[in-house]
């Protein structure tokens, strides 16, 4: 998987462009290492071999897809300075939300995992859980400030 980084918009000066676009950059920092947590605990046959780490990784590897494959970031930059109110849309696409979706039941996953206790006291497991909380969060706030965003273009665009 490619890391995605996000360059700061000069041309932007709304604080909450800056504001979302610094939250996706978070964002992106916890999947690239979430990624590579999930890889090195699939080599600790300990927590390979539970069911629940598999539907975990199943659904956060869907999780990763829909939010890699949303229009997002990617192509809404190009109208950012014309069609704010698209911009917001795009970043906040029927892709977003379904990636939301996976990661809630990744993280379900994972948490029914670790209430096994020989999981509870694995080191992986522990940092899993931690950066997952991380990234919910940044995944929340984000799908939060784009609503706002958003309402307030609304109201902001003349009436047709």
């Amino acid at each position: 998987m490619a890391e995605v980084s996000y360059m700061p918009i000069a041309a932007a000066n709304d604080p909450g462009i800056q504001d979302i676009l610094s939250l996706l950059q978070v964002q992106n920092a916890y999947i690239n290492q979430l990624h590579k947590m999930i890889i090195v605990s699939s080599l600790d046959s300990q927590v390979y071999d539970h069911d629940e780490f598999q539907e975990f990784v199943n659904h956060f590897f869907v999780f990763m897809q829909h939010h890699f494959s949303s229009i997002g970031f990617s192509k809404a930059i190009g109208v950012i300075q014309v069609y704010c109110a698209t911009l917001f849309e795009f970043l906040l696409d029927d892709q977003v939300v379904a990636a939301a979706e996976q990661l809630e039941i990744a993280i379900s996953h994972l948490e029914i995992l670790s209430s096994y206790s020989e999981m509870r006291i694995n080191p992986k497991m522990v940092l899993l859980n931690y950066g997952l909380g991380l990234l919910e969060e940044t995944q929340l706030k984000i799908i939060e400030v784009l609503e706002e965003l958003i309402q307030d273009s609304r109201k902001n665009q003349l009436p047709n």
